[in-house]
């Protein structure tokens, strides 16, 4: 009996870069070859990753971290579909990322972001992730956009219900939160 494939669309599939997202400060692009020095600081940040959720060190291992290597990471997710990173830039700088992951075959998505310190407070995530939200939403065709944040991010979770997401569940570590499209 012959092997049968079923390959399911996901939002995902709707992403056509170049992405180039304009807001009022910032602009919303692929994190390209020359951002990966300015990547691999995002990603080796400790107080940043703390809130990530995610250790790079359990798929490092013993190896050492590169630039290359988180580019090289962010990549494979992509050319797999699981996931989008975006650059954040202000004045063509990278300031952040911005990532759409969990991509579903019912459209929906999950959003995350994370900014280097010295630019929170200044309202950047909440524009940048709002635009991202809009995008997904309105370009991509996501019907639930998803989000979590740990129970003790009191900045992130108010990002989160700023940005029109309601909680719907919690464990003991995080709080999850949606928004349907109308």
């Amino acid at each position: 009996m012959p092997l049968l494939f079923l390959e399911m669309n996901t939002a995902f599939d709707n992403i056509k870069p170049p992405i180039s997202i304009k807001t009022a400060r910032l602009t919303i692009t692929d994190i390209t070859p020359d951002d990966k020095q300015t990547y691999f600081r995002l990603y080796t940040d400790e107080e940043l990753n703390e809130w990530w959720g995610y250790d790079y060190r359990k798929d490092l291992g013993e190896n050492t971290p590169t630039p290359e290597y988180f580019y090289s990471f962010m990549q494979e997710l992509k050319a797999k579909k699981e996931e989008y990173s975006f650059a954040v830039r202000l004045d063509d700088k990278m300031i952040g990322e911005l990532v759409l992951y969990n991509f579903t075959p019912d459209y929906s998505a999950e959003i995350g972001f994370r900014l280097f310190k010295d630019y929170h407070g200044k309202g950047y995530a909440y524009e940048s992730a709002n635009a991202l939200k809009e995008y997904a939403m309105n370009s991509l065709g996501v019907k639930c956009l998803k989000s979590r944040c740990f129970k003790v991010n009191a900045p992130s979770k108010r990002l989160i219900e700023k940005l029109g997401l309601i909680k719907v569940d919690q464990n003991q570590t995080h709080y999850f939160f949606e928004l349907q499209d109308k």
